[in-house]
């Protein structure tokens, strides 16, 4: 469980915050917003990425008076993993050697799971990471995340980029990846709504003008692009969001 208590983060000409928000195991959520909105700075909070200007981000339950910001961001990395369309390898290494290499890195690392991925999502080991599309860059990222046994999942757009065909590809192998991985706690963000039919999310966060919105999704009419992208922009709906966890 990750728990986003009362996170501000200013830039000189936007302040995202007070953000309030609670993932719970095996849980997933769909976070929505137009471009420059805080999605990625969101998300990079809830991955030890950065810090909070105020406020605080934990996760598990953290012991009353005890809270260091500094320590909660390394149990954040132990635990979450960021998969986006960014290369995250030195590009002279194959896939393999780049598994090698996060398992210096990573005490749980586990070979044989991101090995084991890499060929169902028919990821070749010896193709050099400098090379590999942004598709199967994205690919490289998920087989990090699942062989680093994260158990969070933030997707920051990860479409992002890709041709018509490449996106169908990548979605397709991403729904069988959260089907064999129910378990795991996922947040997608994206701004293309018709995406999230594939995360199958419970809930919807919507980010605009710095302020996090939260949505059942019976107010999203089970999703509903049309009603989901009123939501974003914030055009006049007649549901009221929900109460954030």
């Amino acid at each position: 469980m990750i728990t986003v208590q009362q996170a501000v983060v200013r830039y000189p000409r936007f302040t995202l915050g007070p953000l309030h928000l609670t993932l719970h195991a095996g849980e997933r959520v769909a976070l929505v917003g137009r471009n420059g909105t805080g999605k990625s700075t969101l998300l990079a909070l809830m991955a030890g990425q950065r810090h909070a200007d105020e406020g605080t981000v934990h996760f598990g339950s953290p012991i009353a008076g005890t809270y260091d910001a500094a320590e909660a961001r390394l149990h954040l990395r132990r635990h979450v993993a960021y998969v986006g369309a960014g290369l995250q390898a030195l590009p002279w290494y194959t896939v393999r050697r780049h598994f090698d290499f996060l398992g210096r890195m990573h005490a749980r690392w586990h070979p044989g799971r991101a090995m084991e991925l890499a060929r169902a999502l028919h990821l070749d080991p010896d193709a050099v990471t400098g090379t590999l599309s942004r598709g199967n860059l994205v690919k490289l990222n998920l087989c990090a995340a699942w062989g680093q046994e994260a158990t969070v999942l933030l997707l920051d757009e990860p479409t992002a980029g890709l041709d018509p065909v490449a996106r169908d590809d990548l979605l397709l192998e991403l729904r069988r990846f959260l089907e064999r991985h129910a378990h795991a706690s996922v947040v997608y963000a994206t701004h293309l709504l018709d995406e999230l039919v594939e995360v199958a999310p419970s809930r919807l966060l919507v980010l605009r003008d710095g302020t996090l919105r939260e949505y059942a999704s019976d107010a999203t009419g089970g999703f509903d692009v049309a009603t989901m992208r009123q939501l974003m922009l914030g055009d006049r709906v007649a549901v009221p969001p929900a109460e954030v966890a």
